[in-house]
């Protein structure tokens, strides 16, 4: 399978919620369908066929199709779990078991893989971790030191998935098209969020930036065309 734009993920903005398409291999393609609710359709093959399948684009359709019939489908609970510090001397948790946010950015595995690098700097300086106390006063500060690319992943993360997914309302689409519109004018507009997902950016003033951003390029959108005076006999 070839996704339209070779090497880069695809965001299906499909209705009630997102898409994902992202390779995995040269030959592979991965893709995401995010359920809302608390249950699964009872008939989810159906349920892809006939609510999803329309919305893929032309090129990945029939794959995704024949990936519904020859292809065990997985499933699995998607949750928001916080961050709670964990003083356990000896001990510390990573990955999804320790903080959590919605998968549609991908930003799970950037977030662990910080985590570990920070915990590994943090270590080095101990001859061993034989010594649980002295390990835990090492690390410390790994709660506080992690915040600036964790927060600022998973803060967009989960924005992002909320503004994607249709709700009905007037005022959501306009902000979910202006989002887009805005991520697609390219340059600064798309440079700085995917600086900021990918976590080489860990800014949070980056972040309220553009949070800011798009809420006035929405705005602009829909006062345009200005309003004008119209001159003319009563």
């Amino acid at each position: 399978v070839q996704l339209p734009y070779a090497n880069h993920g695809h965001v299906v903005l499909a209705e009630p919620s997102p898409v994902l398409f992202h390779p995995i291999s040269s030959t592979e393609v991965r893709c995401l369908v995010d359920v809302p609710g608390t249950k699964l359709p009872a008939d989810l093959p159906g349920y892809l066929r006939s609510r999803v399948a329309p919305q893929v684009p032309g090129e990945l359709r029939q794959a995704f199709l024949t990936a519904i019939d020859s292809e065990p489908i997985r499933s699995m609970q998607n949750k928001q779990v916080s961050c709670q510090p964990l003083h356990q001397p000896g001990a510390l948790l990573l990955g999804d078991a320790f903080n959590m946010r919605h998968p549609l950015t991908g930003g799970g595995m950037t977030v662990a893989l910080s985590d570990t690098r920070l915990l590994c700097e943090m270590l080095q300086p101990l001859p061993s971790f034989e010594d649980a106390i002295a390990t835990a006063h090492s690390t410390a500060e790994f709660y506080t030191k992690r915040k600036p690319i964790s927060a600022t992943i998973n803060t967009l993360a989960n924005a992002l998935y909320k503004v994607f997914c249709v709700t009905g309302s007037n005022a959501h689409e306009e902000m979910r098209q202006a989002c887009f519109d805005y991520l697609a004018k390219g340059g600064a507009c798309a440079r700085g969020p995917v600086s900021l997902l990918s976590g080489l950016n860990p800014s949070p003033s980056m972040l309220v930036m553009h949070f800011f951003s798009v809420a006035l390029f929405g705005v602009g959108r829909i006062l345009r065309p200005r309003p004008t005076f119209r001159w003319g006999a009563s």
